[in-house]
């Protein structure tokens, strides 16, 4: 079984500064300092107006945050790390230097943030806390546009969801334009999603890679690129989400999604799955484009929204966190 180094180094300068595609050029064999890595990075997605950057559900979203109970560590694992079984090893020591959340470092401040978004989302599927009948361990994240940190959200969510004791994740690159999730896993040029859904004689089995991350596995985007939208709304798919969904009753499935108004394939993804969540990039992302984005999902409830990126320590401080809360449709 060949085993390969995390790499992550997304082809494209659109992203803003510490953005997921930002994040995963640093988890390269060099990784860059910040500062270079933000130089390098293009702009990204400007407010149209100072007073319409700050997006509607700021205000609710940050006092939900706050109000959110102390949430303990989870316990030490004793199987740290498996090599021997991987297929992909993950650099965490090269991940760590691009900013992204590594397994049993539970004292950083961003491994507490999403210890607070993970036990919503895990809350969530318990039965009755939501009202609809999709199976609630399937969560797809997305964003407005691209630039806002979904991957780099996806990605840490899937870690940190990994360090609980009695789940198991898989997270998946539906994303194959971008595929920035696959690359941060180190697993381009693997066969994924899309080839199966393009091909029958290509298995599910056949595609999933195990890490070093005991409890975590992926599930690259792939090589096939056609008709990426007819393929997230096939039967093709409906019958793989439901595959996932029932094979493993412990296991997480995460989907890292194209972005609600550069694509139609989150939305055509968004009714197969029980939860969804939006992320924001504060201060940044218009208001327009959050509403637009949230009328693109229809009659699809948003579980969540993370505001990523939100400073709270001052210019120039490194510390960023993501702060999550609900976001109610009905409201004016």
């Amino acid at each position: 079984m060949r085993k390969s180094g995390a790499v992550a180094t997304p082809e494209t300068d659109e992203a803003p500064e510490d953005s997921a595609e930002v994040k995963d050029e640093a988890v390269t064999e060099t990784a860059r300092p910040r500062e270079t890595a933000a130089a390098d990075a293009g702009s990204g997605v400007q407010p149209e107006t100072e007073a319409d950057a700050a997006p509607e559900p700021v205000a609710e979203l940050k006092a939900a945050a706050e109000a959110a109970p102390e949430v303990a560590p989870p316990l030490p694992r004793p199987d740290v790390e498996d090599r021997e079984n991987a297929d992909l090893i993950l650099d965490f020591d090269q991940l760590s230097a691009g900013g992204f959340l590594i397994p049993w470092e539970s004292a950083h401040r961003q491994s507490e943030e999403y210890q607070q978004i993970k036990r919503r989302l895990l809350g969530n599927m318990v039965e009755g806390m939501l009202d609809n009948p999709r199976p609630k361990n399937l969560i797809m994240l997305t964003s407005a546009m691209p630039g806002e940190g979904k991957t780099f959200t996806s990605f840490n969510l899937a870690i940190s969801i990994a360090m609980e004791m009695d789940r198991t994740v898989l997270a998946v690159d539906a994303d194959i334009i971008k595929s920035d999730l696959t690359k941060a896993f180190g697993a381009r040029g693997r066969p994924g999603l899309f080839d199966i859904l393009s091909d029958d004689r290509i298995s599910l089995s056949g595609c999933l890679l195990r890490t070093n991350v005991p409890s975590l596995s992926v599930l690259p985007a792939g090589f096939n690129e056609e008709k990426v939208t007819e393929k997230l709304a096939s039967e093709n798919m409906r019958a793989l989400v439901a595959e996932l969904a029932e094979r493993y009753s412990d296991r997480v499935i995460i989907f890292d999604c194209p972005p609600l108004l550069a694509s139609s394939g989150a939305t055509a993804l968004a009714p197969l799955v029980g939860q969804v969540v939006l992320v924001v990039e504060a201060r940044k992302t218009p208001r327009s484009n959050i509403k637009e984005a949230l009328g693109n999902l229809d009659s699809v409830p948003i579980t969540g929204v993370v505001l990523n990126k939100m400073k709270e320590y001052g210019e120039g401080s490194p510390y960023y966190y993501y702060k999550y809360g609900y976001y109610r449709q009905d409201k004016p």
